[in-house]
């Protein structure tokens, strides 16, 4: 059997009601230099590369339906909104694939105007990022504190810290190694780790140098004796790497999970394997693929990311917008 009982699927007429729960009550000042949103969350667009420069010094109060045009499509809106429905009277997000943290970040100050404690780690490879992840929180007035080092370092510095929001310089793996990560163009938010020791292109096929870059593993981010709300997974096709081995861990610590996708069978993989353990795919959107020439790995060809939404049937503290009514 596939599914639960439990969840009813996100539609597109319920995704503004579902976003219109992150909007402030007022807004921050743009100060002629960040994009200001309808949550509150101010985003500094010079530091993005890709980001529309007239988005700068602007306030857009609408919701981003379809998508808003410098983040991210509504699907990843509506995993956050969700994931803050509950009675707790704390928040925890876990974002892994960072890049400049905007949903942890974003998490973490909507859930404390919720009146919740709220924490939340950001898990990004590359150091210039990595930056961005530090910038964009304290723009947002969230402490956080970068942690970096060897992977036990890591492990040890994770459990030590007090910090709102940890943002960790490393990659999301299955065990405690070292990988190899590209050096990066800015603009290029399409780096992926390697497990060969000296690789000679990128997943994409493009000849790129490489560095030794340490993991953090699933159990150091998600050992927490509270649940996390969210984890959110973007890791340019190496999703199945990390999230299959942790499944157990994830279950029983994780309410949602937003997952994006890059390429088909990945998704069908996800599908095949937690719609098995009676999870709810709450919302997705495939991604779409031109087989052009020759690539060395499927990922390669994909031209656009996808998403997936999935609600963990082992928590019953469903927001009610996606909750099946029993007779």
């Amino acid at each position: 059997m596939y599914g639960n009982g439990l969840h009813l699927p996100i539609y597109a007429a319920r995704v503004p009601e579902i976003l219109e729960t992150l909007r402030a009550p007022t807004l921050p000042e743009n100060e002629g230099v960040f994009c200001v949103d309808w949550a509150g969350i101010r985003t500094r667009i010079a530091m993005l590369p890709w980001a529309p420069i007239r988005f700068a010094g602007t306030t857009r109060a609408r919701i981003p339906v379809p998508s808003d045009g410098y983040r991210s499509e509504a699907e990843e809106y509506v995993g956050l909104a969700l994931s803050l429905f509950n009675d707790k009277e704390t928040y925890r997000i876990v974002e892994v694939g960072a890049g400049w943290a905007p949903w942890a970040v974003m998490g973490i100050a909507v859930a404390r105007r919720q009146g919740k404690r709220a924490s939340g780690i950001a898990v990004e490879a590359d150091p210039l990022r990595a930056t961005w992840c530090m910038q964009h929180a304290a723009d947002n007035k969230v402490e956080a504190e970068l942690i970096s080092g060897t992977p036990t370092e890591i492990a040890r510095a994770l459990a030590a810290s007090t910090a709102a929001l940890r943002v960790v310089q490393a990659a999301g793996w299955e065990t405690p190694t070292t990988l190899r990560f590209p050096v990066l163009d800015p603009g290029d938010m399409g780096g992926a780790v390697s497990q060969a020791v000296m690789p000679e292109m990128d997943y994409r096929g493009a000849h790129l140098e490489h560095f030794d870059v340490p993991t953090v593993t699933l159990e150091s981010l998600l050992s927490s004796d509270e649940s996390t709300d969210l984890l959110h997974v973007d890791l340019q096709g190496m999703e199945l790497e990390v999230i299959l081995p942790g499944t157990d861990l994830i279950e029983s610590k994780v309410r949602f999970m937003a997952v994006g996708t890059h390429n088909r069978y990945v998704e069908g993989q996800l599908q095949e394997h937690f719609l098995k353990r009676e999870w709810a795919l709450l919302m997705e959107s495939p991604s779409t693929s031109v087989f052009d020439g020759v690539r060395p790995t499927l990922t390669g060809f994909t031209t656009q990311d996808g998403n997936q939404l999935w609600a963990n049937s082992r928590f019953r503290d469903t927001p009610p917008v996606i909750y099946r009514d029993r007779p």
